[in-house]
C-alpha cells in the first residue's frame, strides 16, 4: 500500500503498544560492522526470522528467533577450523525462544530444556565433521554453558540482534515524547561502565512513507566512583528505528556504537525487513482507528502525490 503522500498524528499519553499477533513471522536481513572503514574493519551478515508466539504457561511474552540462513564473515562463510566449529556448535540453540519484559525488552532464554535434547544430535554432527584436541575442548565448554541456563542468558547479552532489536520500546514517552533509559549492548565488557545513558525520543506523526520514528541518542555513563574519575572511557550511542504504524513491530534499525579510550571500538547494526514475495514492506500499512490501543486520530493528506522511490529508497531515506 503506498501511503507515501499522507501522515499519521499521534495524540494521548504517545504511548507505544505492541500489537503483534501471535504466530505471525517476519524476516529480516542482520548487518553487523565493526570497525567499519579501518584495516581491522570485519562484517557479519545473515537472515533471521522473529515469530511472535502465544504466551507462555505463566503468561509470558514469547518470541522465536531463527536464522534462516548461512552467517557470512566478510561476504564469506567461516573459513577457520575455529570459526566453523563454533558455528557448527551454535547452531544448537536455535529455534530459540526468549521472554520479553511488558516494553519489549530481552528477558529470558524460555526453551532451554529444548535446547538441551537438541545437544546430542549437534554433537554427533560436530563429531563426525571435526576433529582433533580443539573440537573436545570446545564440546566440553559448550555442555558446561548449556547445563547452566544463567550461562546461556549471559552469552545472549552479548548478542548483537538480540540487544538491538529487543529494546524496551513499547512505553509511554509523556508528553513531549521523549523519555530516557541506560542501555548496555556487547561492545561495553567494562565493568567500570553503566552503560550509555540514553534519551529516547517518538515521532509526533509518520514520516513520508507512513513509519513510525524513535530515535536513540547515548554517551557513556560511568559508574559513579572518583577511583577511576582519571581513566573514565568516552563513548557513544545512535539508534534509529522505523516501526510498523499499525502493528508497531519493528521494520528496521540503524545504530551506531562507539566505546573506549585511548583505543575505541565502533560497531554498526542495521536490520531490514524482508517483504514476504511479490509484496512491498508496507503493504500492510493501513490504519484502522477501531484497533485496540491505537492512539491515531486523524490521517492528513500533506503535499499531495509524491514520486515514488524504490523499496531501499524509500526505507532508508535516501
Amino acid at each position: 500500500m503506498d501511503i507515501s503522500n499522507k501522515t499519521i498524528y499521534y495524540s494521548g499519553v504517545n504511548a507505544l503498544r505492541l500489537e503483534w499477533p501471535a504466530e505471525l513471522s517476519v524476516k529480516y536481513g542482520v548487518l553487523i560492522t565493526f570497525n567499519e572503514g579501518e584495516e581491522n574493519s570485519n562484517e557479519v551478515k545473515y537472515e533471521a526470522k522473529v515469530t511472535r508466539l502465544k504466551p507462555g504457561t505463566e503468561g509470558q511474552p514469547l518470541f522465536q528467533i531463527e536464522r534462516v540462513s548461512d552467517v557470512f564473515v566478510n561476504e564469506m562463510l567461516p573459513d577457520l577450523v575455529a570459526d566453523r566449529l563454533a558455528y557448527a556448535l551454535g547452531k544448537v540453540f536455535y529455534p530459540l525462544v526468549i521472554t520479553v519484559d511488558q516494553n519489549g525488552g530481552f528477558q529470558n532464554i524460555y526453551n532451554h530444556q529444548e535446547i538441551l535434547k537438541r545437544w546430542p544430535t549437534v554433537k554427533k554432527r560436530v563429531l563426525d565433521n571435526f576433529e582433533g584436541s580443539l573440537v573436545e575442548k570446545y564440546i566440553e565448554r559448550m555442555e558446561k554453558q548449556l547445563a547452566n541456563q544463567d550461562s546461556i542468558q549471559f552469552a545472549f547479552l552479548n548478542d548483537w540482534f538480540i540487544q538491538a532489536f529487543f529494546k524496551p520500546l513499547y512505553k509511554e514517552y509523556g508528553q513531549h515524547r521523549i523519555t530516557g533509559s541506560i542501555y548496555k549492548f556487547p561492545l561495553v565488557k567494562d565493568f567500570n561502565v553503566e552503560g550509555y545513558i540514553t534519551e529516547e525520543k517518538l515521532s509526533g506523526e509518520t514520516n513520508s512513507f507512513g513509519a513510525i520514528e524513535l530515535w536513540h541518542k547515548g554517551v557513556v555513563k560511568p559508574l559513579a566512583d572518583d577511583l577511576y574519575i582519571a581513566n573514565r572511557a568516552a563513548g557513544e550511542y545512535e539508534g534509529y528505528y522505523l516501526l510498523h504504524p499499525k502493528y508497531r513491530r519493528i521494520i528496521s534499525v540503524v545504530s551506531d556504537f562507539s566505546y573506549g579510550a585511548p583505543v575505541g571500538s565502533k560497531a554498526k547494526v542495521k536490520i531490514t525487513v524482508i517483504p514476504e514475495d511479490g509484496l512491498e514492506f508496507d503493504h500492510d500499512f493501513e490504519l484502522d482507528t477501531n484497533v485496540k490501543g491505537m492512539s491515531v486520530t486523524e490521517m492528513v493528506v500533506v503535499d499531495g502525490q509524491r514520486p515514488r522511490k524504490g523499496f531501499w529508497g524509500r526505507l532508508l531515506n535516501n
